[in-house]
């Protein structure tokens, strides 16, 4: 929306969140989605001014590195609707709920960021990018079962990494 946050949070709560509570949303969801989405224009193009600042200290292109906060905050994206799937994890159950929750939907995070940079340990080949977008969404998603496939597919391909980087560094050098 191009204004700070609290402006921005205060003009999409009074328009968006009555709404939003009467489609059955809890109060609490609804604001905390709203205010998420208020945050995270600093760094969405077109408006992006926190990348755009960014990209003035860095003498960079400013739509380049827009595109780059866009896709290292991809998560950043979902978080929001991990709220509507999962109160839990803004402390609304128990406190074994909320510490699975919490540290799944955290490992979840970074296995979203490890398949959309490409990156874990070396470079990711596309079918373990997907893999890991994948893994990330089981453990985003709430449910003991799809966190423990999530947590698993993530886990595999992660020492599936390791394993594969460690074997190049240590295979002799062909001349």
């Amino acid at each position: 929306m191009g204004m700070p946050t609290t402006a921005a949070y205060a003009i999409a709560a009074a328009v968006i969140a009555p709404g939003v509570i009467k489609m059955g949303v809890p109060a609490l969801v609804a604001h905390m989605f709203i205010f998420y989405f208020a945050v995270i224009s600093a760094i969405t193009p077109p408006v992006a001014l926190a990348s755009f600042a960014a990209a003035g200290l860095a003498q960079s292109d400013p739509w380049r590195t827009s595109w780059i906060a866009l896709k290292m905050g991809l998560a950043t994206f979902i978080v929001p609707f991990m709220f509507f799937f999962s109160p839990v994890l803004l402390m609304q159950g128990t406190w074994p709920e909320i510490i699975q929750a919490g540290i799944t939907a955290s490992i979840g995070v970074w296995f979203l960021g490890a398949g959309s940079e490409g990156w874990a340990r070396g470079l990711l080949s596309l079918p373990l990018r997907v893999g890991m977008v994948i893994a990330a969404l089981l453990c985003i998603h709430p449910g003991t079962v799809t966190d423990i496939i999530g947590l698993a597919l993530g886990g595999l391909i992660y020492a599936w990494q390791v394993l594969h980087y460690r074997r190049q560094r240590h295979a002799p050098a062909h001349h």
